[in-house]
């Protein structure tokens, strides 16, 4: 694509028109208040005060937010705009990390500047403390002057305090920017993806990609800028120290803090290497989420929870087990951020004391504050920095490796400029073509074919020919690896084999946003026979909203969507991958007349036509049979056997007009529903399960407490026997060396305590969110089909990943600073009580104010977070979706509205997310504030009695002091963070508790059955009724019905009838609350047996198939009950054997997602296989033979009779020779039995 062109097109994705299809999420968003206080200077005021953020707390703390209730996204902060500015970049030149570097350098530049302020308020801190100790110690100084420092000192810690928060903010706002900046070009990039390059990097690791690759750089942002602050304050203040002290003490203190930055350089390679371990850990566990949640309905009609939840658990024990080592290097790094200021202390002070150097009040305490400062800020983000610049390496090179898969290409074309010229559009050309999935392995081979303008092309072979793959390679999708390939540029429109449906109005899924021509799509809806279906919609119409997946559409219907989507556009080239297996004969006739024959809508379009139902190829222009990847050229002389399949007259007509009368009443119901906030508070039990769980308990949290608590004693008793060592210095002009080694212990204890209560802190808070975790799955697990059908794939995705992480590395680290922080607040007050006790009334009044500060604040900030929460789950939804329909927005060419769409999302996202970013500030500004003026306060009363205290304890109180006013906002806003962070274990926690699919037989309790049941296969339906779902019509009604051992039934009817609806009931895959009647196998109601019991003895072949990524023996039988010799066995009663054995790895050949690297024939022939390696009494077939050629259905057929012969068999089919030899057929119509008899009487019946 040309330069101009990729501009054209961003252009194009830059504009702000309004969708064509209808939104139901479109609101008029309120302007941007933070974007109106940084339009003028004139509003500095509301920027620094944070009055701009106010109007949206205040509406929390008076009502529930939602999500209209956010302000347009800055522009600034758009997704528009930010993928503009990294559209013309080439990742295959340079790499994520300099990309960044480049486009958002200077903006963090920018938002750090309020830095320098920050650091000079910093630095004056201790200078201003040692000045006010030499005024109180000198008994001739006014004491103005004392007051003056004091004012000063009052006057940087609310500097520190304003600068602090901006600088936050800002830095968490470029890097929200990066991350949304990341996120939208890696989704740009995934939709031009081609299909060979889906294999290389599945659905997980692209769903990690944004949940927490691109995150780690909105980390970075978060210490970089602190970290360059902290360095640079400690060599400020080192070089002061060597003035204040000496330089010999000084340096050995500055040679430890080195010593420190190279153990952080150690560590940040461990980080690194834990980080990848952990990322292809976590990768694996989302993929195998993302493939349950898609196979649900396999999972449990096999009842393969158990084998499922020991996959997962698995893979969670591994990423688990790679968490641990990362948190005990964390443990290190926060044991290091707490010890640094008595370890500096002790190096600097124990080598002025064995040097002989004096040590007193004037330089000891301005040194410790100094010592405080550079923990607070180096020692503090400078192994964070490191943690985080390493695992963003790794971020980095995971998605330069994303972006540099191969796209697919607008042209295949290796024809000179002057044959292209010869061509005309909806014309193909192929010359000696190979073309393959992977460059080393060729499918299609030598490919030879012209195909003119206007006609129609059937495309036919056996299961595995490479139908689909000639699709495909026409679409671009695959590797063309030799010859030549010309479209002449023509247009495509694509109907897949397994029809994509996506989450949206029914409208919409047949639009795909395309502009609204009604004349267009009422011909369309005509044409695809879904006009009596539109109908009965009810009130919301074509504007129903769909399932994911086409959830509430039958099979047929998400079909005859899927192909109207093709037939809406006017493009040149219509290629349909055998879109009328799905329906019944009759309603196949309609179509091919309507769409595709020499009358229908396409008649005079160039259309390729993939089917195994060759009856509809007697009018084509040409036919290409294909075996093996090659064009059969004697199959080009077969064409009298297509004319002899011309439908049977007799056969077809015999049901048609009963089969048509009254097609099934449609869902008018929303089916997707919306995700809502949960209690205003995060519930205590959510803690209490975090702390407590297994294997450590309750036991185990109280003696972390004592461990916490034991620390932060034995460090200020440090700094008492400190004040008192220099007390007594003072008086008897030399230390004592009783006290100086009672302090050394103390500083050494300190040390070790500290070492001891982090890795057990890491140690305890793990198991509990690997608790979370496991009760997440295990709930997702056995809870109803319902549920998914309601809930999309990036819903419970974002929970499985994202908040999975937030418990699992964020919590933790901000709990445990919040607790330490405290802590150190409470011993700072004890010290500066214990000297002025006056301050524990001043500790009364302000304890109110910080209640309601905490208050005020806490309660919108939650439900911000929430908000974040709840809108991130639209994106990740998304992303799984668009991967799943790849080919078909490919053909379509609708990359840019889908851009839009999922840009609109993450606007969305991001004013959440900058709003719980800005909600944190004022409030900790407002604590801030009210701890420096109980500063100013307690230093006035040292100030005005400063003449009954020594200058030791005036000292240790100041620095107190101020140490409560630094550590005590920090330590409750992280402990706000954490709580606010800690709804994602909240949202896990609530899948956890999903009503389970089991209810234990109901109000009439469980039944006792003996293990070998069914022993017969006798299945009785008596009055037996189902829906869906409550206040729907019911699917099937009064069905009466008694099948006797070993009879063959076969279940017939229009696509919507009810068919596998009666499938649904056996199982028991619908609530009970939506069944009327009864269903006894074997005279046994089946709601009164388990579900374990119940689907462990039916055996089913479902209408799709569903393979998971893994190996073939694993996807025939996951609890490993059969022989290799028994799974070689069904392989080759269903022809598959030849094909697994030409593969290196016979039985443990690998799987791919889905099983896309098998045609759908391969993967229904895997589950016919997978069904006859399991012997039980009962076989149900839901449509199985539906994408297998007319001889391969011939076998199965034989197959089933023979394996199956003694067995009962219900067959539900499209094609009638499929269950013309069964011993009865039942006729449904609107989910009732119109007929129940033998074949050859409903034929004769009809025939009358």
């Amino acid at each position: 694509m040309s330069k101009q062109q990729e501009d054209d097109e961003n252009q194009l994705l830059l504009s702000n028109k309004e969708p064509s299809h209808h939104n139901n999420n479109h609101y008029e968003r309120q302007s941007s208040r933070l974007e109106w206080a940084e339009s003028s200077y004139a509003r500095l005021l509301h920027v620094l005060c944070w009055s701009w953020i106010y109007p949206i707390l205040s509406l929390g703390h008076k009502r529930e937010l939602t999500e209209n209730d956010l302000d347009d996204t800055p522009h600034v902060d758009k997704i528009s705009v930010l993928l503009d500015r990294l559209h013309s970049y080439d990742w295959s030149s340079t790499t994520t990390w300099k990309i960044v570097n480049k486009e958002f350098g200077k903006d963090y530049i920018f938002a750090n500047l309020a830095l320098l302020p920050f650091l000079i308020s910093c630095i004056a801190q201790p200078l201003l403390l040692r000045q006010f100790i030499l005024n109180m110690m000198d008994k001739e100084e006014s004491n103005t002057v004392g007051y003056l420092y004091l004012v000063s000192l009052f006057i940087c810690l609310v500097i520190h305090s304003f600068m602090d928060r901006q600088v936050t903010f800002r830095s968490a706002r470029v890097g929200i920017r990066i991350r949304n900046a990341l996120i939208i070009i890696i989704y740009k990039h995934s939709l031009s993806l081609k299909s060979t390059s889906r294999e290389q990097m599945n659905t997980g690791q692209i769903i990690n990609l944004i949940a927490k690759d691109t995150f780690k750089f909105e980390e970075i942002c978060n210490h970089l800028g602190w970290v360059c602050e902290g360095l640079l304050e400690a060599i400020i203040i080192f070089g002061l120290l060597c003035c204040i002290l000496h330089p010999l003490p000084t340096l050995s203190g500055f040679a430890l803090f080195s010593l420190f930055i190279l153990i952080q350089l150690y560590f940040s390679q461990k980080f690194g290497q834990y980080y990848k371990i952990t990322s292809i850990c976590s990768d694996k566990r989302i993929q195998a989420f993302n493939e349950f949640i898609h196979g649900c309905h396999a999972v449990k009609m096999y009842n393969w929870e158990k084998p499922m939840e020991d996959c997962i658990t698995k893979m969670r024990e591994n990423e688990l087990a790679s968490i641990r080592r990362t948190s005990r290097l964390r443990a290190l790094n926060t044991t290091q951020f707490f010890i640094s200021t008595p370890l500096l202390a002790f190096l600097t002070f124990g080598t002025a004391w064995l040097l002989d150097y004096p040590l007193s009040t004037t330089n000891v305490f301005p040194a410790l504050l100094s010592f405080a400062l550079i923990r607070n800020h180096a020692m503090f983000y400078l192994p964070l920095l490191s943690e985080k610049l390493s695992e963003a390496r790794l971020a980095s090179k995971r998605i330069d490796a994303f972006m540099c898969l191969s796209v697919k290409q607008e042209h295949q074309s290796r024809l000179s400029t002057s044959a292209i010229h010869q061509q005309q559009k909806g014309s193909i050309t192929m010359s000696n073509a190979s073309f393959s999935w992977h460059n080393e392995l060729s499918c299609l081979s030598l490919l030879n074919l012209t195909i003119e303008q206007g006609t129609f092309v059937g495309i036919v072979g056996s299961v595995g020919s490479g139908k689909s793959a000639l699709l495909a390679a026409i679409l671009g999708e695959m590797n063309l690896i030799n010859g030549q390939l010309n479209t002449n540029d023509s247009s495509f429109s694509y109907t897949a084999q397994s029809p994509w449906i996506f989450a949206d109005t029914f409208r919409n899924n047949i639009l795909l946003n395309r502009l609204f021509d009604e004349q267009r799509y009422k011909q369309v809806i005509y044409a695809c026979c879904l006009d009596v279906d539109l109908r009965l919609l009810g009130s919301g119409g074509e504007l129903t909203m769909i399932g994911e997946k086409g959830a509430n559409l039958s099979g047929g219907q998400k079909a005859r969507v899927a192909l109207a989507r093709a037939l809406y556009g006017d493009e040149d080239i219509y290629l349909l991958d055998d879109p009328l297996s799905a329906v019944d004969r009759r309603v196949a006739k309609q179509i091919y007349d309507r769409c595709i024959g020499p009358y229908g809508l396409l008649k005079n379009k160039t259309r390729l036509l993939a089917t195994h139902q060759a009856q509809f190829l007697h009018e084509s222009h040409q036919t290409i049979f294909l075996s093996h990847g090659h064009i059969d050229k004697q199959g080009c002389l077969k064409e009298n056997i297509i004319r002899k399949e011309d439908p049977n007259k007799n056969e077809t007509s015999v049901l048609a007009d009963m089969l048509d009368i009254n097609p099934s009443m449609a869902d008018a119901q929303s089916i997707i529903t919306d995700e809502t906030s949960l209690n205003d508070g995060v519930r205590w039990s959510v803690w209490y399960q975090w702390f407590t769980a297994p294997p450590s308990g309750i036991f185990g949290f109280c003696l972390l407490m004592v461990l916490l608590l034991l620390g932060e004693v034995l460090s200020d008793s440090a700094n008492c026997c400190l004040s008192i060592l220099l007390k007594r210095a003072e008086t008897d002009e030399q230390i004592s060396s009783v006290f100086a080694y009672i302090y050394f212990s103390l500083i050494i204890a300190t040390v070790f305590a500290d070492i001891v209560r982090m890795n057990y802190y890491f140690t305890v808070v793990l198991h509990g969110s690997n608790r979370f975790h496991n009760n997440m799955l295990r709930g997702l697990l056995y809870t109803s089909i319902q549920f998914f059908e309601s809930n999309s794939t990036g819903r419970i995705l974002n929970r499985a990943s994202k908040d999975q992480h937030v418990i699992d590395e964020l919590v933790p680290f901000l709990f445990l600073r919040g607790v330490i922080a405290l802590l150190m607040t409470a011993g700072s007050m004890f010290i500066v009580g214990f000297f002025n006790p006056s301050v524990f009334l001043l500790l009364i009044i302000l304890v109110p104010v910080i209640w309601l500060i905490i208050r005020f604040h806490q309660k919108p900030s939650r439900q911000l977070k929430r908000l974040e929460s709840i809108t991130c789950s639209p994106i990740y939804a998304l992303f799984s979706t668009s991967l799943n329909g790849l080919p078909t927005i490919h053909a379509f060419k609708a990359e840019n509205s889908f851009i839009q769409l999922i840009s609109n999302r993450i606007d969305v996202n991001t004013s959440a997310c900058i709003n719980v970013q800005a909600a944190s500030q004022p409030f900790a500004l407002l604590l801030s504030l009210v701890c420096s003026l109980n500063f100013l306060v307690t230093s006035v009363q040292i100030v005005l009695f400063h003449n009954q205290i020594d200058s030791s304890k005036v000292a240790l109180s100041l620095i107190s002091a101020i140490s409560i006013a630094l550590s005590f906002q920090w330590g409750v806003r992280r402990l706000s963070e954490a709580d606010i962070l800690m709804t994602s274990g909240e949202r896990i926690d609530e899948y956890s508790h999903l009503p389970p699919e089991e209810d234990e037989g109901g109000y009439k309790r469980l039944v006792k059955t003996s293990p070998e049941w069914p022993i017969r296969g006798t299945i009785e339906f008596r009055n037996y009724s189902l829906r869906h779902r409550p206040n729907l019509e019911y699917a099937i009604r009064y069905i009466n019905l008694r099948i006797e051992s070993g009879q063959k039934i076969g279940i017939i009817g229009r696509t919507g009838a009810g068919k596998s609806s009666l499938v649904k009931g056996i199982l028991r895959f619908i609530d009970r609350s939506n069944v009327d009647g009864q269903i006894l196998i074997d005279d046994v109601d089946i709601s009164r047996i388990t579900l374990n019991h119940l689907r462990s003895h039916l055996t089913v072949i479902p209408q799709q198939s569903i393979l998971f990524s893994g190996t073939l023996r694993y996807n025939l039988d996951p609890y490993n009950s059969y022989s290799d010799e028994q799974c070689w066995k069904v392989l080759e009663d269903v022809q598959l054997k030849q094909f697994v054995t030409h593969h290196p790895e016979g039985l443990l050949m690998s799987v791919a997602e889905s099983g896309n690297n098998l045609s759908m024939g391969q993967r229904q022939l895997i589950t016919i296989a997978r069904a006859t390696l399991k012997k039980s009494e009962i076989l149900l077939i839901d449509e199985a033979t539906a994408h297998v050629d007319q001889k391969t259905d011939d076998l199965i057929q034989t197959i089933i009779k023979e394996k199956f012969q003694d067995r009962t068999v219900m067959t539900i089919a499209h094609r009638l020779n499929t269950v013309a030899k069964c011993d009865r057929i039942l006729v449904l119509d609107n989910g009732m039995i119109v007929n129940y008899d033998t074949p050859e009487n409903i034929l004769h019946l009809y025939d009358q």
